[in-house]
């Protein structure tokens, strides 16, 4: 979008009354308020709003689309960037990309969208409560036969929400080839729910070394992962349950694939990380005074 253009949507926005999140489509221009500051830490974001002084935070994966967020470009150009950037499935891109950004209105951060009474949260990627059933779904392997929910039953599954076009993906599935034997031994099974074509899976799974079931999202999709991006996962309970929270990101998906593989996160009080978020985003209030993290370059 040009500057003129930009200037006549700013005239318009202060105008009018803010727009609701659930209005912002496509050709939308999101625009940071002047108010919001942050930091990036180990590739996630920390963000600051002054005067209610309200800390949130975004994975890696949001925090790459926050960063797309340069006040000139749309929801469409700024998907369209990031799909060609991660060769990724442009659909995907944009529903992710639209829907952190109706977040992000919720929330209070873009100019011109109304802030709602609900905290900045993330509910689709909240999870489900630890011993609920897997939602029906009916998808294809990469052979073409179909597959159904009621095939995770029987044994534990690491139930994986995965794409080719992943950069996030394809950091973590080395690891994930390499804890196979110590998963198998334990009588976890590995299953990735992705999109994409079989012949882009298995090109990407060759190259890992990595011998997994895969359901395909060609056409349908697969309830448990809907709204959520890659990778994420699941550890499931032999009855097809829940057996964890929700995993989020390249950081907690290979934690949780380690605990079921029986390889234990604490190696010395120096080596253990701090855990991190569940959400895609989340935020609490700050409690008395707080340094103020610099503003987002």
């Amino acid at each position: 979008m040009a500057v003129e253009e930009l200037t006549d949507v700013l005239e318009e926005t202060a105008d009018g009354e803010e727009m609701s999140a659930e209005d912002i489509d496509g050709s939308f221009v999101p625009r940071i308020r002047p108010e919001v500051n942050g930091v990036e830490v180990d590739g996630e974001a920390v963000l600051v709003i002054e005067g209610p002084w309200s800390i949130h935070w975004l994975n890696q994966i949001s925090t790459v689309v926050f960063d797309e967020l340069d006040g000139v470009s749309t929801v469409d150009d700024v998907a369209d960037r990031l799909s060609r950037a991660f060769q990724a499935d442009p659909e995907v891109v944009r529903n992710d990309v639209l829907d952190l950004t109706r977040q992000l209105g919720r929330g209070g951060f873009l100019e011109g969208v109304a802030i709602e009474e609900i905290q900045y949260t993330s509910p689709s990627n909240e999870g489900l409560p630890v011993g609920t059933a897997v939602p029906p779904f009916e998808l294809s392997d990469l052979t073409g036969q179909t597959v159904t929910h009621e095939d995770l039953q029987g044994r534990q599954t690491l139930l994986v929400n995965w794409s080719p076009h992943c950069s996030f993906c394809g950091r973590i599935g080395p690891e994930i080839a390499e804890l196979q034997p110590k998963l198998r031994a334990r009588g976890v099974k590995t299953v990735f729910i992705s999109i994409g074509s079989a012949d882009e899976v298995k090109e990407q799974l060759g190259e890992f070394g990595l011998d997994v079931p895969v359901f395909l999202q060609e056409t349908d999709r697969a309830e448990i992962f809907d709204g959520m991006g890659t990778p994420v996962a699941y550890l499931i309970d032999a009855e097809g349950k829940t057996a964890s929270e929700l995993a989020y990101g390249s950081d907690q998906v290979p934690t949780l694939i380690r605990a079921a593989a029986g390889i234990s996160e604490t190696n010395g009080a120096d080596k253990k990380k701090p855990r991190r978020s569940k959400k895609t985003s989340g935020s609490k209030k700050a409690g008395g005074s707080r340094k103020r993290v610099s503003a987002k370059g």
